[in-house]
């Protein structure tokens, strides 16, 4: 017998079926569901017989025909599964996270809704952090996806703009037997991604059209991209084997050479806890002591420097000051929240970027909120401190990229683009799980 209830199975949490889309969707954990439609039970009519009885007879017989009835009918009911009513719905569980049927980005040409996405994919940050990249003069960002139903990985372009899917290439394979070996990285013209069978595959990056594909000697360890904004950048690979190449992009080919020393700081991703690069040693010496912080990264762009930290002596409040590289001289200093401070998370400051001359970072306020700001990375002024929609009761930052015009953060299965200059939201792109 189906079991009747208004409350997730995967979580528990209270639904809210939507009676005109029969699904219904928790709002807490991601998971979708199937409303069956409503079936009314029938009445029985019994059809008098051709000849009148005495009264009394009649009578007698009209009593034993209700009673029959009504046993039949309760038998009936008792008997059949619970089917729904008018009044209660049984609800049948689908895959958790499952899409409802609306228009995706990745499908038909539509405008994104910035306020919410349900695709059918989810962008997976464990294979590394966005990377934004320019294709005929606008921006994208591209990154590795989950795709339903079957849980294919591929990678994929969308437009900063909108958040309109540009193209993806893939699939590399289930995320069971591809999550550790397909990795991307981009040079020039070039996408570059490996994947479990040994492979590393090249395309345009502008179209996503096939340029060779190269046999490796086992599964990818790593990519390692260094110099990226110099004229000639410089990327490595390195192979489950112990073997690693440098790739030649022109060609392109692989030449056998050892990583440089640089890529060690690039070794371990982590999404939850910021880029690591920034939080080594010879990074942190970069920059000047200030009294009452205690820096945990440090952020270098040409002439202008932006460490951040906690309060130190005392309970660790996110903060932040800035530099001049050159002199180490202290520029400014400021709480990074603009909140009551008694309500801030302690060191929920970890994601944060230096980029076209702002400094964006991340506080988390009370059990569940986040905020996003921005400071001008040479003054100190803040420039905009926006509380981001909640997603779940309990949901995670795990990546920020930016440039000059976009800010791109990663929230558990999906990366939120917003305007550099005001901090707008502008799109959201893949679906918002838990599953992820």
């Amino acid at each position: 017998m189906a079991v009747i209830s208004f409350d997730c199975p995967n979580c528990g949490a209270k639904l809210q079926p939507d009676d005109s889309k029969r699904r219904a969707r928790c709002q807490y954990c991601g998971a979708n569901f199937d409303l069956p439609r409503t079936t009314a039970v029938q009445p029985q009519h019994i059809h008098a017989g051709a000849q009148a009885a005495p009264k009394v007879v009649g009578a007698l017989v009209t009593g034993v025909a209700t009673m029959t009835v009504l046993g039949v009918v309760t038998s009936y009911l008792a008997m059949s599964p619970a089917t729904s009513t008018s009044v209660t719905q049984a609800l049948v569980p689908t895959t958790p996270g499952a899409p409802a049927q609306t228009p995706t980005i990745g499908g038909p040409p539509v405008k994104a809704d910035p306020m919410r996405n349900e695709a059918d994919f989810m962008w997976d940050e464990v294979g590394g952090p966005p990377i934004v990249v320019t294709i005929e003069g606008k921006e994208h960002v591209l990154g590795r996806l989950r795709v339903r139903p079957d849980d294919q990985l591929h990678v994929a372009v969308f437009a900063a703009d909108d958040g309109k899917e540009r193209y993806r290439v893939g699939p590399f394979g289930s995320y069971g037997e591809a999550y550790r070996a397909t990795h991307f990285s981009v040079v020039g013209e070039r996408l570059f991604v490996t994947d479990f069978r040994g492979k590393l595959k090249a395309f345009d990056l502008a179209s996503g059209k096939s340029v060779q594909e190269m046999a490796l000697t086992d599964r990818a360890e790593r990519f390692c991209l260094l110099d990226e904004t110099a004229e000639s950048p410089r990327l490595y690979l390195a192979l489950v084997d112990r073997r690693q190449f440098m790739v030649d992009v022109a060609t392109p080919a692989l030449k056998e050479e050892k990583l440089p020393k640089a890529c060690d700081a690039k070794n371990v991703w982590a999404p939850r806890g910021g880029d690591p690069s920034l939080s080594t040693g010879e990074r942190l010496r970069r920059a000047p002591k200030v009294e009452g912080i205690e820096v945990s990264g440090v952020h270098l762009d040409g002439t202008l420097g932006v460490a951040r930290g906690v309060k130190s002596p005392g309970t660790a409040y996110p903060m932040v000051f800035g530099f001049d590289p050159a002199s180490r001289e202290v520029r400014w200093k400021s709480p990074v929240p603009a909140v009551d401070l008694a309500s801030v998370r302690e060191r929920d400051n970890e994601q944060d970027i230096l980029a076209g001359g702002r400094y964006f970072g991340t506080y988390g306020e009370g059990p569940e909120h986040w905020h996003l700001v921005a400071f001008d990375a040479k003054t100190g002024d803040r420039l905009w401190d926006n509380k981001l929609r909640s997603i779940f009761a309990v949901d995670w930052l795990r990546g920020i990229e930016a440039s000059a015009n976009h800010v791109f953060l990663v929230r558990m299965s999906s990366v939120e683009v917003y305007d550099a200059a005001t901090g707008a939201l502008k799109a959201t792109i893949g679906d918002e799980s838990y599953d992820g």
